[in-house]
């Protein structure tokens, strides 16, 4: 994390992990009955069912998205442009 931050001052977001893999990225349900299995998520309230670390981790981006900022930036060579990541490598299933 410190090396991150080394690298992209003031954009590294810290986000809290606890109870990702227990919440619907669907509904945003939290429930610990919904983690049927290590790679089973299935929503107690709506149904959703996905693997449970692929549920967690998109619970994970979608809370980092809410904390995204421009990052465009640099004035010309031999400058570093900083770049935001590409949201389609971002998305997953």
């Amino acid at each position: 994390m410190e090396r991150l931050e080394q690298k992209a001052p003031g954009r590294v977001q810290k986000i809290d992990p606890r109870y990702t893999s227990q919440t619907c990225n669907a509904c945003k349900h939290l429930a610990r009955e919904s983690r049927e299995s290590q790679a089973l998520f299935l929503c107690v309230a709506c149904g959703h069912r996905a693997h449970a670390d692929v549920n967690a981790a998109k619970n994970v981006r979608d809370t980092a998205a809410g904390h995204a900022v421009a990052a465009r930036g640099g004035f010309g060579l031999p400058e570093p442009v900083n770049r935001e990541p590409q949201r389609d490598l971002l998305l997953v299933g």
